[in-house]
């Protein structure tokens, strides 16, 4: 089904919502690695990073759930409401229209897994829990092959979307220092020999 209307403010408002959206996608992402890597300090403790990566995803699936209903609104281009949730069924651009069906099918599950977090054990919560860090580079490839701004070389989206590819590897490299500093801390050999108590002690004549 395909609403016949069409309009400027729909075209506006569809690139809007997916720049707006990536953005918030991205800031919800670094935030999530931020809590994962436990950053904090006394001007900014772990729980605030942890919040606000909650409500930057909320406002992530808002702004990408107005991209869909503008898109599908406006019949300017071919984009089923099924092409929202089935991927490459679209009959307009079907491999870029895909990536995004995929990114928001992810971000579904993981919206999905965490309402019923306390029914499921932890583990399964956790590992459907870093499917938003999958999302949101395949979000960021819808967005660089669909956008008609990033087609014509536009410096603003363009420039959006290096930030967001910059700070998002900046956050990984992070997180995997912290890892691998970790486990070299634990598994460092000691300097000095441990001293046993089990020891005998040597009798004098």
């Amino acid at each position: 089904m395909i609403l016949g209307t069409t309009s400027p403010l729909l075209w506006y408002s569809t690139r809007a919502t997916a720049v707006v959206g990536l953005v918030l996608l991205t800031i919800s992402a670094v935030l999530g690695i931020t809590t994962a890597t436990r950053l904090g300090s006394n001007f900014w403790p772990r729980f605030a990073s942890a919040e606000l990566h909650r409500r930057a995803s909320i406002m992530a699936m808002v702004f990408i759930g107005l991209h869909i209903v503008t898109t599908v609104a406006d019949s300017y281009v071919s984009v089923p409401v099924l092409a929202a949730v089935v991927p490459f069924t679209s009959p307009y651009s079907p491999w870029s229209v895909g990536l995004g069906t995929i990114a928001f099918d992810l971000l579904l599950v993981v919206l999905l897994s965490s309402l019923i977090r306390h029914r499921i054990p932890a583990t399964w919560w956790r590992g459907l829990h870093y499917l938003v860090y999958l999302s949101a580079p395949i979000a960021f490839l819808h967005v660089l092959t669909l956008g008609t701004d990033a087609r014509r070389g536009s410096h603003w989206l363009l420039g959006v979307l290096a930030a967001c590819l910059g700070v998002c590897a900046v956050a990984l490299f992070g997180r995997l220092w912290s890892l691998r500093h970790r486990v070299g801390h634990k598994t460092m050999p000691p300097k000095k020999p441990l001293l046993s108590s089990n020891r005998p002690s040597r009798s004098r004549p």
